[in-house]
């Protein structure tokens, strides 16, 4: 019984067009490069380029609905995708439009960017501080100063600085 290979899909939604062709959907597989053989049809690399989106709301085609909302920039925009009649389309501009009004769900990722910045902050206070323990350690042993900036990434001026304390 042997192992079946699950299939690996790899979406890249991107915001600057990468390919020189009007459409905004790419699809790749790996293929052998002389004899254009596919290699196996598991694995698939897909482009999306917002750039070449239409404004136009198309309500048969799905797919470019969906990226028509994530590339939505203005309410003109996301309230001409509610009017397709599609009925996905429309449940998700209503929960853009209630995430957005909602002050509690602002408030909740404004103190989760605080919390990540605090976070950001403190992890580098303690590399620093990290770094500065073992050029401590280093300058006690009688380790040169060029040695111990190629080990930590510290300029000489903080090294000394350091031999000062």
């Amino acid at each position: 019984m042997g192992l079946e290979l699950k299939q690996s899909i790899c979406i890249n939604i991107i915001n600057f067009n990468m390919f020189d062709c009007p459409e905004f959907h790419s699809h790749f597989t790996v293929m052998e490069k002389n004899r254009h053989e596919v290699l196996t049809d598991k694995c698939s690399i897909i482009f999306f380029e917002l750039k070449k989106i239409s404004k136009n709301a198309n309500k048969n085609n799905r797919k470019e609905l969906w990226l028509q909302l994530i590339n939505a920039e203005s309410k003109e925009e996301l309230d001409m995708l509610a009017q397709t009649g599609v009925e996905p389309i429309q449940k998700a501009v209503y929960t853009l439009y209630q995430m957005s009004e909602d002050e509690k769900i602002q408030e909740m990722a404004h103190q989760r960017e605080i919390s990540l910045h605090d976070e950001a902050t403190r992890i580098g206070g303690a590399l620093r501080r990290a770094k500065e323990e073992i050029a401590r350690n280093l300058l006690k042993r009688g380790r040169p100063i060029e040695e111990i900036t190629e080990d930590t990434g510290l300029t000489r001026s903080e090294i000394e600085r350091l031999q000062l304390q």
